[in-house]
C-alpha cells in the first residue's frame, strides 16, 4: 500500500501528512492555530488524532513547531528531529539565539515592506505561543526512520545545524522543509531556492547541502513554503543552486 501525502497550512507554511494504512505521520507541525485545520482535514479522511503515531520536524524554527508538542501530549505520538536541532525545539523561543542567522529582516523590509507579511502572520497565528519539546527522538541523517510511511532522514544543513530531508521509500516525493523552498515572501523570490539570509544560519553549508539533493531521487517536492514542485528533487536543487542566496 502506498503512503498518501495530505498537504496542511495556509499561503505561508505547509506541513504535511503520511497516511500509511490506518497509522499517520505528520511531517512537520506549522503553527498553533493550524489545530483545527488539521482536526478537520483527519475527519474528512476518516481519521483522529489517535491515529497519529509521530511528528518529523524538519527543522526547529517556530514555524514548524506550533503543534508539535500539544500533538505529542495529547495522543502521546513521538517528535523526531535532527539530534543538531534537539536544542531548538527544547527552548523555541529562544531559536535565534540559539542558532544565530546570516541577516536581519528589516534590511529587507526597507527594499519591500511587504517582506513583514509573513512575519507578522506568523505572530498573528500564534507563534509565540509554541510550546517546548524536552525529549524527542533524534536521528543524525542516513537512516529510515520506524515511523509510518518510513522514509529515510537526509540531513541538508544550513537553514539550520539539524535541518534535514525526508525521503518516501521508492522516490515518491521528498519533504525539504526550508533547505528548499518554492517560495520566499521575505526575500521576494518563487520558484525552488534557498531561504533568505534573514532565517539562514550558515549560506555555504545550505548551498553544498543543495548539490548533495542534487543526486537525489524523488518525483514531487513538498517545502516548508510555497506549492510542491513536480519536476524532481534534482531538478528543484540545480534551480536553487543557480538561484544562489539574497
Amino acid at each position: 500500500m502506498s503512503t498518501r501525502v495530505l498537504r496542511f497550512g495556509d499561503p505561508h507554511v505547509n506541513f504535511h501528512l503520511l497516511v500509511d494504512g490506518t497509522d499517520l505521520t505528520l511531517v512537520d507541525a506549522g503553527l498553533p492555530s493550524h489545530l483545527p485545520l488539521l482536526e478537520a482535514g483527519l475527519e474528512r479522511i476518516g481519521r483522529r488524532l489517535d491515529d497519529l503515531r509521530a511528528v518529523l520536524v524538519t527543522h526547529g524554527h517556530l514555524d514548524h513547531l506550533g503543534l508539535a508538542g500539544p500533538l505529542t501530549q495529547r495522543t502521546g505520538a513521538e517528535v523526531w528531529v535532527h539530534a543538531e536541532d534537539a536544542p531548538l525545539l527544547a527552548d523555541p523561543l529562544r531559536g535565534n539565539a540559539k542558532s544565530p542567522t546570516e541577516g536581519n529582516v528589516l534590511r529587507y523590509a526597507l527594499r519591500r515592506p511587504s517582506a513583514l507579511r509573513t512575519p507578522v502572520h506568523f505572530a498573528r497565528r500564534g507563534m509565540l505561543r509554541t510550546r517546548p519539546v524536552r525529549a524527542p527522538r533524534t536521528f543524525r541523517g542516513g537512516e529510515q526512520l520506524d515511523v509510518p510511511g518510513r522514509p529515510f532522514a537526509v540531513h541538508a544543513p544550513g537553514h539550520t545545524p539539524g535541518s534535514a530531508v525526508f525521503l518516501l521509500p521508492g522516490g515518491a516525493a521528498a519533504f525539504t522543509g526550508d533547505a528548499l523552498v518554492t517560495a520566499d515572501t521575505v526575500g521576494g523570490r518563487s520558484g525552488p531556492s534557498l531561504v533568505c539570509r534573514a532565517f539562514t544560519r550558515d549560506s555555504a553549508q545550505a548551498l553544498r547541502s543543495l548539490e548533495a539533493m542534487a543526486d537525489l531521487d524523488a518525483d514531487t517536492v513538498h517545502p516548508g513554503h510555497g506549492e510542491p514542485w513536480p519536476g524532481g528533487l534534482a531538478d528543484a536543487a540545480r534551480r536553487a543552486l543557480a538561484a544562489g542566496q539574497v
